[in-house]
């Protein structure tokens, strides 16, 4: 592979696989470019990321806090050693004319030769950027469905326990709108491969997409995001409203209150310039 993607061969000799035509690397995703790393890609949304190639970890276990791709990179005439990971029963498979593809969600399998991966592997590194940002939003979607069901009461009644509580709620609808913007930033980039990226690469990228049903994902992921922004669009509004209510009903007896405390001193007064 070429300099710009710093995978280097330590620690491949030791895992035997040097000499079978081998590398392996980690693509990761950081908010910051390092001094002297060279970006395979750079996003935007949902926030400003760059995708760099590093020496493949000792420890492949480990995760990076901003997300991460383990890729086997493998000759055109080498074999798959017992030390790659086999693939899953979720994996991706994916065969363009001179190079194989098997991926998954954090590991990919690229056999091809040098040059070819080179020009494929920021397709790889967009496609992995986006899919785990819909898988993340996703699985948020599949987690907050019991608050949403405790919540969605809030959408046509409001009780007086219910302001206890609505700071809670008011978390739960900023991290629902959260989760719409993020969407609407990262769904055009899930349709169609950037066009920035080579022919080779913009193939791998559509072929991805369809494979992974991302066109499908996106409409099922929408449909859900639009439910949690009617509940809680709803549900805020009522308890704005019944919180405004309340406090006017408070300003209304704090009122009565004084006139009352007027009224007794009026005739209190009166009472005491009569006896005089």
């Amino acid at each position: 592979m070429s300099d710009t993607l710093h995978a280097a061969d330590a620690g491949i000799a030791d895992a035997g696989i040097a000499d079978a035509g081998i590398e392996l690397l980690r693509i990761r995703f950081v908010p910051q470019l390092p001094e002297r790393a060279v970006a395979l890609a750079a996003f935007n949304d949902p926030a400003p990321c760059f995708a760099i190639a590093v020496e493949h970890p000792a420890d492949s276990a480990a995760t990076d806090a901003h997300g991460s791709l383990d890729v086997t990179l493998l000759s055109p005439e080498s074999s798959i050693p017992a030390q790659v990971p086999a693939a899953a029963a979720s994996s991706i498979f994916v065969k363009l004319r001179g190079a194989e593809l098997t991926w998954r969600p954090g590991h990919a399998t690229l056999q091809s030769d040098p040059t070819q991966a080179d020009a494929l592997l920021p397709a790889l590194a967009e496609f992995a950027h986006y899919e785990r940002e819909l898988r993340q939003i996703e699985a948020q979607i599949a987690s907050g469905w019991a608050d949403l069901e405790q919540d969605k009461s809030l959408a046509f009644d409001v009780t007086p326990a219910d302001l206890a509580r609505r700071e809670d709620v008011g978390s739960r609808m900023n991290q629902a709108f959260a989760r719409r913007i993020r969407y609407a930033r990262i769904e055009p980039h899930l349709y169609e491969p950037g066009a920035a990226l080579s022919s080779a690469g913009q193939k791998l990228g559509a072929e991805l997409r369809e494979r992974a049903r991302i066109e499908a994902r996106l409409e099922t992921a929408d449909a859900q995001l639009e439910v949690y922004e009617h509940i809680y669009e709803m549900g805020g509004q009522r308890l704005g409203e019944f919180r405004a209510s309340h406090e006017e009903h408070k300003l209304e007896w704090i009122i009565i209150v004084l006139l009352a405390a007027e009224l007794v001193a009026l005739l209190a007064q009166m009472v005491w310039s009569f006896k005089r």
